[in-house]
């Protein structure tokens, strides 16, 4: 009985849970990346997800899939080893709290770890996301106290925490956001000869400078450039086309194609990124852009502006250009022209910048270095080799 102990003791899998109380779709990809890369070492992994992501992607695939209604502890098994939380949730600090309770290491994903209160932030979003922001980071408060360590995705956003959060939980972490390779070699090689469009694909809202977007393209088009626009956003434009008659117009003869008022499946969303040779990210504000990693998965690099994590990943001349202001549409114009002229070379400088970055297992060392933290030393070998 003894031997079978000791031999049970070796083989032990240790368990690590991936955890999202809110729903996110944005975060699908983020997760689905973070279990693979956690089962490629060796972890036996779960997902605790909000039942809304089981139609975003089969994370069953993965490990055991656990949908929250509830209890989300799974009762009468041994606890989780590890768990990453990935993103704010109003009861992610009961579980923490649980969990570290059951002696779990857990770890949490912050992504805004901005200041509390901010004058820019009001001004540029307004009473309504304001508000939403000030109670969200009084909740990602309780849970970095609560919490093992802090991981968050960038130079930037390792900045901002540091002014802000530090002295709540000083044992934080910077890694950037993950993913699987969800274009693969193949689709990226036939789709470089055939980009075409210069694309806004995300959330279009004030912060990522979707009016500046309608308004470039308004111009582009006045000025006899010949690209074509594509938008694709879940948000609901309408509205905006009641209002904007010139913006109507253009969608109705097809210089600018739009897709709008759903949420879009990862499949889809991969198809516009593939479509576009210039992909948007002139944002007023941003501590790191998922859009800009989806991108260049695409091989589509980005124009941007030298706000939050671009200056750290973005490099002129191989995936993408940077502008300097976002009134000068002229200016936009004739970089968005150079780089529809020399797609395959921004092209491969754009999905190099991703696999080199931003896939999964890029990061294996990274996090293996974030997990010998916690793990003692006679126990990395089994897990981290």
């Amino acid at each position: 009985k003894a031997e079978t102990m000791t031999t049970e003791s070796i083989t032990h899998r240790k368990t690590a849970a991936v955890i999202s109380l809110y729903y996110s779709c944005a975060h699908a990809s983020h997760m689905m990346a973070l279990g693979k890369l956690l089962d490629a070492l060796g972890f036996a992994v779960t997902f605790v997800l909000d039942e809304r992501y089981l139609s975003m992607a089969d994370f069953s695939a993965i490990g055991e899939t656990v949908t929250v209604g509830g209890n989300s502890n799974r009762p009468g098994k041994r606890a989780f080893d590890l768990a990453v939380v990935c993103n704010c949730a109003t009861r992610n600090h009961a579980l923490v709290r649980k969990l570290r309770t059951r002696g779990t290491a857990v770890f949490y994903l912050f992504h805004e770890p901005g200041p509390l209160w901010s004058w820019r932030y009001f001004l540029s979003e307004g009473w309504g996301q304001t508000v939403r922001f000030v109670i969200s980071s009084c909740f990602n408060i309780v849970t970095v106290r609560r919490s093992t360590g802090v991981i968050v995705h960038s130079s930037c956003a390792l900045a901002l925490y540091e002014q802000n959060y530090l002295h709540h939980n000083s044992n934080v972490h910077a890694m950037p956001l993950l993913f699987d390779d969800e274009i693969g070699s193949d689709r990226f090689e036939l789709a470089r000869r055939d980009k075409h469009f210069f694309g806004f694909v995300g959330t279009a809202c004030k912060s990522h400078g979707f009016d500046v977007f309608v308004n470039f393209a308004k111009f582009a088009i006045r000025s006899g450039s010949l690209m074509p626009f594509t938008i694709a956003t879940k948000v609901d434009l309408t509205s905006l086309l009641a209002e904007d008659r010139e913006l109507a117009r253009l969608v109705r003869e097809g210089r600018i194609r739009m897709q709008h008022g759903r949420g879009l499946s990862n499949d889809e969303i991969n198809l516009h990124y593939l479509d576009c040779f210039c992909v948007w990210t002139v944002y007023r504000r941003s501590t790191q852009s998922g859009v800009m990693a989806n991108a260049f998965m695409a091989g589509s690099p980005v124009i941007a502006t030298k706000v939050g994590s671009f200056p750290e990943y973005v490099v002129p001349g191989v995936n993408g250009e940077f502008v300097d202001s976002v009134d000068d549409f002229g200016a936009m114009l004739r970089l968005a022209e150079k780089m529809r002229q020399d797609i395959p070379a921004y092209s491969e400088g754009s999905r190099k910048t991703f696999l080199d970055t931003f896939y999964y297992g890029a990061n294996r060392k990274k996090i293996t270095e974030l997990l010998g933290t916690f793990i003692p030393e006679n126990e990395q070998c089994e897990v981290l080799h």
